[in-house]
């Protein structure tokens, strides 16, 4: 083996295990385990399998020991080991950094049109909240009334009903403080476009225009959770009736440059968290975190949580098994394109990009979009050979446990460890308990004064 551990000029593998979120669940998540039933269970809904899964994904997320890939140098032979990460959605800060920097150059590069688009949000009020977090299958939907809502004004503003605005819509689920607060981002064209390909301007949208979409949102939403039956027709008919309803929609300022849309895309998705502002203290007792912005309920932007209330906090962010992370509306649809790309019909507007060449396609570059990724946005070519400058590429994956420790003996880099126990939730029933129906019994309507 060739000199192992030379990595390119400017490419340092992370650490995880240095990193306060690794040490907190190492310290702390089994006794969170422990007592969710007792301690957390009532607020944030019965014990998730998915839970523990992408829990243990994450500790193992990084680690050589692992599992890993051998990335060698085609001329010289120098190579280095990169280790496998979790792909967890909605949990691993860094893993989730890579999937928010491939949706943005999935979008600049094979989407978006060459046309401004603007910043969407649409918010709930804080006694619906809970709806979301014990129906997850709600949160689709809840971007289903936020576009309609759009579309509906749209359609009544140029008495046309098959015009359509390109929408890209993310259903969030955390606040600034990593607080459950779902609401809806979404990178909307600032123009429409019919079936045909003709362009239409989008209507001028007043603040008596944009309230109007918000009462449109709110009445979606309320007839949603009615239909759902998980609130009565009387509350409905009373919230709307409220002054300040806790319903909001933000249009936000249009964006026509390629880095403005790229820092849009990747705020739509988001981790939940910042482990750069997450800290922990001696022996996991506590946990700091500072939010991005000031919080007016509290009067500051951090706030300091039990340990276990943390965990269960950011664990309530990750998503269903299945669930739809990003939504694509109108000329932005799978539908939409797929006729046009029949049509002939070229929605971008654009030239190809000059590295076309090396992004066929995206289900064609999974397996080596880390360093695209890396070259993209850092400028850094993790695929060149740091000793004589030749291209580097992978060689293997080595996955079986032996093969991992012999090779890792080798070059000096095992580390001895404890197998860590499999999850519990493999041996529980996946189903609630009957006695305890949370998203029935223990989510009471509020009475209105």
């Amino acid at each position: 083996m060739g000199a192992c551990g030379v990595f390119p000029d400017g490419y340092w593998p992370r650490r995880p295990r240095s990193t306060p979120l690794y040490r907190l669940l190492e310290a702390r998540y089994d006794d969170f385990r422990t007592v969710y039933d007792e301690r957390f269970a009532k607020r944030y809904g019965y014990w998730r399998p998915v839970t523990d899964e992408v829990v243990r994904r994450y500790q193992d997320c990084g680690i050589l020991s692992m599992g890993f890939t051998r990335i060698r140098c085609q001329e010289c032979g120098t190579e280095y080991l990169r280790a496998f990460s979790c792909k967890c959605r909605g949990f691993c800060p860094s893993c989730t950094k890579r999937k928010s920097l491939d949706l943005a150059t999935f979008l600049e590069e094979e989407l978006l049109e060459t046309v401004p688009h603007r910043h969407w949000v649409w918010s709930i009020p804080k006694m619906l909240r809970l709806h979301f977090l014990h129906h997850r299958k709600l949160l689709p939907k809840l971007c289903k009334c936020a576009w309609v809502s759009l579309t509906l004004f749209v359609h009544e503003s140029l008495d046309r009903k098959d015009v359509f605005p390109g929408g890209v819509l993310v259903p969030q689920t955390f606040g600034g403080l990593a607080n459950w607060n779902p609401h809806v981002h979404g990178l909307i064209t600032d123009t429409c476009r019919d079936r045909e390909g003709n362009t239409f301007p989008m209507p001028l949208i007043t603040d008596e225009d944009l309230r109007g979409i918000e009462e449109l949102f709110r009445s979606l939403v309320l007839k949603l959770l009615i239909d759902e039956e998980m609130l009565s027709p009387d509350l409905a008919e009373r919230m709307r009736a409220w002054k300040h309803s806790g319903f909001s929609v933000y249009r936000g300022m249009p964006v026509n440059d390629t880095e403005g849309k790229q820092t849009l895309a990747e705020y739509l998705s988001r981790a939940p968290f910042s482990l750069e502002r997450m800290t922990v203290t001696a022996n996991a007792e506590s946990v700091l975190y500072r939010g991005e912005h000031f919080h007016p309920g509290l009067g500051r932007n951090f706030e300091i949580t039990d340990p276990l209330e943390w965990i269960a906090r950011i664990t309530a962010h990750i998503p269903r098994k299945g669930a739809k992370q990003v939504i694509y509306y109108g000329s932005y649809s799978q539908a939409w394109r797929g006729r046009e790309r029949r049509q002939g019909i070229s929605s971008t507007g654009r030239e190809p990009p000059p590295h076309a060449e090396d992004l066929p396609s995206r289900s064609s570059r999974r397996k080596r979009m880390w360093a695209i990724l890396l070259k993209i946005v850092w400028d850094i070519d993790a695929l060149r050979c740091p000793k004589c400058g030749g291209r580097m590429k992978a060689i293997s994956v080595i996955e079986q446990p032996s093969v991992i420790r012999r090779i890792l003996e080798h070059l000096e880099l095992w580390v001895e460890e404890e197998p860590r126990p499999p999850p519990e939730s493999l041996k529980m029933v996946c189903e609630p308990d009957a006695d305890y129906l949370p998203w029935r019994d223990d989510v009471p309507e509020i009475e209105v004064g």
